[in-house]
């Protein structure tokens, strides 16, 4: 798509490209004055008028609607929590403490496990390539997949302890890379927020003022701050913290106390969306932007988004979509007290990690949109 300038800029500029065409006719009839410094006053307005406009990105497309949607069952003991992948036919899912069923891969046609007997708990997955995947677990272990083999990276420590859980993980680059969670406080509850970063070697961040486990984090590309959500545990309530990070100071920008949902974030298209209870926003010199309201909805924390105005929101009955015009269901569950924990997103298919609590099934719901 062409991006015009706005229509003063364009009504400018064809002033100065008559005024060129003029320098010109005169230039080949022989006019004493002097050509070249004409041009370079024009070449200079030329910049002035149009070099230093901004151009506007253009706006995305609204979001498609008319998938096809399967169901995927993955048994194993516990929950499939994490997901991610390389593209539709190279996904992996991670689920907590099944040994030798904690790891399945997706070819694009069916999910396997390869029955691997490890001492590995896997709570977070995240990767660049399909021969360059990270899995986070408890014990501060971290391991890599190479394209064949997993194979154990590192134990990292904090205050020479490793009984850390890396919760999640997120990177935009295989230099630039985290590893987050918490280790247990004095009451047993993970409250010792963790954050571990390689840029070709691990090193743990100095989180001492934060209290509670980093869930999220992701880096905004408007501002290259980092924002961070922190769940502190307690034995009376549950709270959410959002803070920015940028060179070693933390700077708490909301909280909120668990009241049926809390806060979150979501990153789309590299831009950070603040999940503020029923609203979602955006951040704008270092303020809050409303994007989108779900007060009168049944809205349930999360969104996963490929772009603005193609957003995937999860409800409390099913799973619904907003197209930057209007909000509109895809499915409903089936079972009451159901949950997506996770999403993979990829141009035409789409892949939700979901969990009914009443059968304690793991499904993974894949779409595919109709061509």
């Amino acid at each position: 798509m062409v991006v015009h300038p706005p229509p003063f800029k364009r009504i400018v500029l064809t002033v100065h490209m008559l005024e060129y065409k003029n320098i010109v006719e005169k230039w080949k009839r022989g006019s004493t004055m002097n050509f070249k410094k004409q041009l370079i006053v024009f070449m200079a307005f030329l910049c002035l008028y149009g070099c230093n406009e901004n151009i506007t990105k253009p706006e995305p497309e609204p979001g498609r609607r008319n998938y096809v949607w399967s169901v995927d069952t993955v048994y194993s003991v516990n929950p499939i929590y994490r997901i991610w992948g390389s593209s539709s036919t190279d996904i992996w899912a991670t689920t907590i403490g099944n040994l030798n069923k904690s790891i399945y891969h997706y070819d694009g046609a069916s999910w396997s496990t390869d029955g691997v007997f490890r001492l590995l708990s896997p709570h977070s997955i995240w990767g660049f390539s399909s021969s360059n995947v990270y899995i986070g677990g408890s014990g501060g272990i971290i391991w890599h997949y190479n394209g064949t083999l997993w194979q154990e990276m590192a134990t990292l420590t904090k205050n020479g302890y490793s009984n850390i859980i890396f919760d999640n993980m997120w990177g935009s680059s295989p230099l630039d890379f985290y590893a987050f969670g918490a280790s247990p406080d004095s009451l047993g509850l993970a409250n010792n927020s963790v954050i571990a970063h390689y840029n070709g070697s691990w090193v743990i961040l100095d989180t001492d003022c934060l209290t509670g486990i980093v869930e999220r984090l992701y880096r905004n590309n408007a501002d290259q701050l980092i924002y961070l959500q922190v769940v502190k545990f307690s034995n009376t309530y549950d709270s959410t913290f959002i803070y920015s990070y940028k060179q070693d100071q933390y700077n708490k920008i909301y909280s909120t106390v668990w009241s049926g949902t809390w806060a979150d974030i979501s990153l789309i298209q590299d831009e950070v969306y603040f999940i503020l209870k029923k609203e979602v926003a955006q951040r704008t010199n270092n303020q809050f932007q409303p994007y989108l309201n779900l007060e009168n909805t049944k809205f349930y924390q999360r969104i996963w988004g490929r772009t603005s105005m193609d957003i995937f929101i999860l409800m409390t009955d099913g799973l619904a979509h907003y197209n930057g015009n209007d909000i509109e269901y895809l499915y409903y569950f089936d079972k009451p007290n159901t949950q997506i924990f996770e999403a993979m997103l990829f141009d035409k298919e789409v892949f939700f990690v979901q969990y009914e609590y009443t059968t304690n099934l793991s499904l993974i719901v894949h779409g595919k949109l109709i061509e």
